[in-house]
């Protein structure tokens, strides 16, 4: 925990963009490296809205609730230009860029190592 999910249209280098995305989530403060789970899912059926890009990719955030609203800023506004930036270098058409931060509650979420 936590985890950065990026579900995406098919063709697409999701795995370059998750390295980037994963250095820049371990520098932020409350986030422990060693519990980082990245990870891409292909929507390999994706139909766009009337006159939506041709593509989407979509990053979900999902951490521990118990941050407060600046951690949780820092953490969209690290991370959505990277996305943003990967896009633009590395695309040649338009694609729907988003990202959003799910709050999982500390009394349901389950972890341990298993062998």
């Amino acid at each position: 925990m936590p985890h950065l999910q990026i579900d995406h249209y098919p063709n697409f280098p999701s795995k370059q963009l998750l390295k980037l995305l994963v250095e820049e989530f371990c520098r932020i403060e409350t986030i422990d490296p060693a519990a980082v789970k990245a990870y891409a899912r292909l929507a390999d059926e994706f139909e766009p809205g009337y006159q939506a890009p041709n593509g989407f990719v979509h990053l979900t955030i999902c951490v521990l609730a118990g941050r407060n609203q600046e951690v949780l800023e820092k953490m969209s506004d690290q991370l959505y230009p990277i996305g943003e930036k990967f896009l633009t270098e590395n695309l040649k058409s338009p694609v729907s860029w988003t990202l959003e931060i799910r709050e999982m509650t500390r009394h349901t979420y389950k972890k341990s190592t298993v062998c």
